[in-house]
Formats: structure tokens, C-alpha cells, sequence
């Protein structure tokens, strides 16, 4: 399987600003995470590992290369721009291209790499836009994305609970929906389908906070919304409130259904984010009051 992603990144503290993109207080942070996407996702994915051998009966112990068609080919494309960027930090690796995406609004950048990764479609099996501080940690999450793409009608995307972890209380799904739903958005339908699966059916449901930080399509998804955009002169109707969003799950909403898993199965599809978004909002009280974690 070929595996294509592509990343936008942009590093650029700016005094007073709550984006963990702009904030020198998170530099290592931000390092970290970006190592996480691009490496760790590569290291956890590609074909080659790793086995303690022994050499013989009495002999040493050796680390041995091997290879395991489990694993993926996979590209990490990432698009920064030189003057405000991390990647600089990042290890020589054949499967990390950096690329220049030559525009002064910063906030193009996830547009860019988005469009790009839909042109390449002809290219992969499976494309996924991510955003910066993205890690994988499902050894089995890419054949996952093409098995659901054969239990669907093709109407269907199917995108991943981003999560962090609270320390000592466990995960928390970041992007969540508001208490009563939006009725108001045309894709708030309340749909839910189920995915058969070997330890129990996984079900699926319409989520009114499309929203992840990323998305997988196969090569026939990503063949059909390039079609789309292309056709709209990549001009939209509605757009999301930021340009993250918008590159992420406002490129799907008017092609397909975006579906996440119920809360309850968020462990079968899910990837970690690499922050402490957590930490900005309060724990529900007994009395019922919460925060908002929608961001659109």
C-alpha cells in the first residue's frame, strides 16, 4: 500500500496568542509533536523493523533488519515555510520532503498542502491530510480507512477521534459536539451506520463537529473531491471558522458524509494529538455546567 501525507506547518510566535503555533512557550512542545508526525508516523508504519536476534548458543545478541508487508510505503510531504518553521530541527529522512510553499498569508499554507495531497490522488492508495502534531498509533489504522470504504455506498468518509490524554484520568475526544446538536448545518442529520467487525459491530455516526485535525481518503475518494473542486474553480459556498478546519473537513462536508465513531468506540479509530488542549477547559461540575470544545 502507498501511503501519501502532507503536513502544513508554521512556526511564528506572536506575543499573546493562544495558538500553540505562536507560542514560544511551546517550542519544544511543538518540536516534539512535529518529530511525532513525521517520523514517529513513519517509524510506526513503514515496513521496516526491527528483532533482537541471537547469533548462536553462546554468542551475542544483535539488533537484525527485517521487513513486514504489514507495513505501508509511505511519503510525508511537508509544506512550511522556511522563516517560520520547525522542520529545520527535523532528522535526514528519505521519506520527509520539505516543501516551500511560497506565499506571504501563513494562513494559506493548510489550503495548499490539502489541494496538493487531493492532485496527487492518481499517484497513492491512500492519501491523508494531517496537521502538524498528529501521531498514529493504530498499526492497522490505513488498512482500517480501505476496509470502510468497502462497507459504504461511497458517500461515506470515515475520520478518526483526535485525543489527548489527562494524566491520570484518561483520554479526552477534543473535538466534540454541543449539548442538542446544530441544526442549523445541513450535514447535523443525526445518521448512523454500523461497520462489521470480527469482535463486534463498530458504529459510526454523522458527526455535528466534523473536525479532527485530519482526514484519510482513499484514491477513489481523493479522485472524486479533487473532481469536485476542480469543477467549483476550488471556490466553496460555506466556510469553516478557521483555515485548518476549512483545509480538513470543509473539503469534504459538500462531497461526502463525515463520519466519526460514537464516543464509545473512539479507541477503534483514533489518533493522538500531540498538545495539552485539555488543560484550556474546565471538568464538568455536578451541576451540569461545561465548557465549549467546539471550534467552528
Amino acid at each position: 500500500m502507498k501511503v501519501l501525507l502532507t503536513i502544513p506547518h508554521v512556526f511564528a510566535p506572536l506575543k499573546g496568542s493562544l495558538y500553540s503555533s505562536q507560542n514560544e512557550l511551546k517550542r519544544g512542545l511543538k518540536t516534539k509533536a512535529l518529530h511525532s508526525a513525521t517520523v514517529g508516523n513513519i517509524d510506526r508504519h513503514s515496513k521496516r523493523h526491527w528483532i533482537h536476534a541471537s547469533l548462536g548458543l553462546g554468542k551475542s545478541i544483535v539488533t537484525r533488519e527485517l521487513s513486514t508487508n504489514l507495513g505501508v510505503d509511505i511519503r510525508v510531504e511537508v509544506f512550511t515555510p522556511s522563516k517560520a518553521t520547525l522542520a529545520s530541527e527535523l532528522e535526514t529522512n528519505i521519506s520527509i520532503h520539505l516543501y516551500e510553499p511560497n506565499c506571504t498569508d501563513y494562513q494559506q499554507i493548510p489550503l495548499i498542502a490539502s489541494r496538493h495531497l487531493l492532485e496527487q490522488a492518481p499517484h497513492y492508495d491512500l492519501l491523508g491530510y494531517m496537521e502538524d502534531d498528529i501521531l498514529i498509533e493504530d498499526p492497522e489504522f490505513f488498512s482500517k480507512i480501505l476496509y470502510f470504504e468497502k462497507c459504504s455506498d461511497g458517500s461515506h468518509v470515515f475520520i478518526p477521534h483526535r485525543c489527548e490524554n489527562i494524566p491520570g484520568k484518561g483520554d479526552v475526544i477534543l473535538s466534540g459536539d454541543p449539548d442538542g446538536g446544530r441544526p442549523d448545518l445541513f450535514w447535523d442529520t443525526g445518521e448512523l451506520i454500523n461497520i462489521p467487525w470480527p469482535l463486534g459491530e463498530r458504529k459510526f455516526y454523522r458527526a455535528t463537529n466534523p473536525h479532527s485535525g485530519c482526514y484519510f481518503l482513499t484514491k477513489t475518494q481523493a479522485s472524486k473531491a479533487l473532481a469536485y473542486w476542480e469543477a467549483h474553480n476550488w471556490t466553496p459556498d460555506f466556510e469553516l471558522s478557521g483555515p485548518l478546519e476549512q483545509a480538513g473537513s470543509g473539503l469534504l462536508l459538500p462531497i461526502f458524509k463525515v463520519m466519526k465513531p460514537i464516543p464509545e468506540h473512539y479507541r477503534f479509530l483514533m489518533v493522538r494529538h500531540q498538545d495539552r488542549l485539555w488543560e484550556r477547559h474546565p471538568f464538568e461540575s455536578s451541576g451540569g455546567v461545561s465548557s465549549d470544545l467546539i471550534s467552528f
